[in-house]
């Protein structure tokens, strides 16, 4: 059995050579819980999606109209979508839970706090909030993939503090288009 200690470094020098194999390949390592995850997820939801489509392919969901086409398709059905909804009167959704819900049940750093990014990142990619082993390896690898260049984070900074979160956010994912792996493949 292996010392803690010895764990430590087999998993920094494990962690290193996914780190070099991501930088040589392009490819992206996902955390063992999140990979299991999602391939048990995606096996799942291909079956019923196939089967759905087998039952319900023809079936007609709805009238369109042109007014209703220029008015942005409010309220109409336009696609198939799980991980988000956003409805003109209960407000958004994720993966089927109202944000009070969220709230509530997704994962904490303090008690009674408010939700982790990552928790709610892993519910919209699972469908499922994660326990504490998922949570905690998945937080470790978003911190390990989310170093910023000295000029992405001056220029986040410099954002004015009234910017809507949201504009601060699409600016932000932006500015570190350069170092994009999907502009190196293209």
């Amino acid at each position: 059995m292996l010392t803690r200690g010895a764990q430590v470094i087999r998993q920094k020098v494990s962690t290193t050579r996914e780190s070099n194999h991501c930088l040589q390949t392009g490819s992206r390592g996902f955390t063992a819980a999140l990979k299991q995850k999602m391939e048990e997820v995606i096996a799942v939801r291909q079956v019923e999606v196939k089967e759905f489509n087998k039952e319900h392919g023809k079936t007609v969901i709805g009238d369109v109209t042109v007014g209703a086409v220029i008015g942005g398709m409010r309220g109409l059905p336009g696609m198939l979508y799980e991980t988000s909804k956003l409805h003109h009167i209960d407000g958004i959704e994720y993966r089927g839970y109202d944000l009070f819900k969220v709230r509530e049940l997704a994962p904490k750093t303090v008690p009674g706090g408010q939700p982790i990014p990552e928790g709610v990142l892993w519910l919209l990619l699972t469908g499922s909030f994660p326990n504490e082993k998922e949570i905690g390896e998945f937080k470790e690898d978003m911190f390990r993939r989310g170093q910023l260049t000295a000029d992405e984070e001056k220029l986040i900074k410099s954002f004015p503090k009234t910017m809507h979160p949201m504009t601060q956010f699409s600016a932000g994912v932006l500015a570190c288009q350069p170092r994009s792996k999907f502009v190196e493949a293209y």
